[in-house]
């Protein structure tokens, strides 16, 4: 049987949400909720991706 195809958006939203996380645990600014330099771009690139994730998904259920 084949696999179902890799979901991509998923696949980068889990990615990214692992590098915000990693960063965040040895960033004291960014764990006091002040983003860094070196996290700013990461933690928005994960809440980007959630936005878009969670519209396709919100997208999906409606009849």
């Amino acid at each position: 049987m084949a696999k179902p195809p890799t979901d991509d958006l998923y696949v980068r939203y889990m990615r990214a949400f692992k590098e915000s996380a990693r960063h965040t645990d040895g960033c004291a600014a960014c764990q006091a909720s002040q983003d860094c330099p070196e996290g700013a771009p990461l933690h928005e690139r994960f809440a980007r991706l959630q936005d878009t994730y969670n519209a396709r998904q919100s997208n999906q259920k409606r009849p």
